[in-house]
């Protein structure tokens, strides 16, 4: 059997929910190691859907494959093993509201000097800037910001939400092939980067045509 495509990498996977964790799920799928981090009490996608003991379906579905570390990043110990995942990894995974990596000196600009060819991948809501980009999102906010109810209609017309985190999982399979095409430039030519993308953005992607039609 041919090894998998991203064997011998290894991923810091940051992220909480469903749209990063998705994305480092598949890296992981792929045959790369992903080392997610969580705060001490847990991701919180643990309290998303059915639960089975410390999990829940999404927790279980969004983060297999992975090994798992809780870190306090307030407590110097903490925080000095999370910098040495990260000058240990080829791709780092994070989403976080704007500025919330900068304060323990885990943002992409403080990691680069050690580690110049990491593939920083970074999600948010609403993107690193503009007047949206501290406000909080989830998955059903963009959902009705974005206009993607309209498109679920029910019998009287009124739109509706999708029932399923359909925004998160897009922007985990847009994250995935953003981060799959910076390891391959990598490859090619040495070269890391950074990666920012956001729900907006990504669901913004997946309506394009109707947007166009509109």
């Amino acid at each position: 059997m041919d090894e998998p495509a991203f064997s011998g990498l290894r991923v810091v996977d940051f992220s909480q929910g469903i749209a990063g964790p998705h994305c480092g799920m598949l890296l992981a799928q792929h045959g790369a190691e992903v080392i997610k981090v969580e705060p001490i009490h847990g991701d919180w996608c643990r309290e998303l859907g059915k639960r089975y003991g410390d999990l829940s379906s999404n927790s279980l579905i969004f983060n297999r494959g992975k090994r798992s570390i809780a870190l306090d990043l307030k407590n110097p110990d903490g925080l000095a093993i999370a910098k040495s995942l990260c000058k240990s990894a080829d791709v780092i995974m994070e989403n976080y509201r704007p500025g919330v990596m900068a304060k323990f000196g885990l943002e992409e600009k403080s990691v680069r000097p050690g580690n110049p060819t990491v593939i920083y991948y970074s999600v948010t809501g609403f993107g690193q800037e503009g007047p949206n980009s501290k406000l909080p999102a989830t998955d059903s906010v963009v959902q009705a910001y974005s206009g993607l109810m309209s498109a679920n209609l029910d019998h009287r017309g009124i739109p509706q939400r999708v029932g399923i985190l359909a925004i998160d999982i897009a922007t985990g399979l847009y994250g995935f092939q953003a981060v799959s095409a910076a390891l391959y430039r990598r490859a090619m030519k040495g070269t890391g980067a950074h990666i920012e993308t956001s729900l907006m953005e990504s669901i913004g992607a997946f309506q394009s045509t109707k947007m166009v039609d509109y």
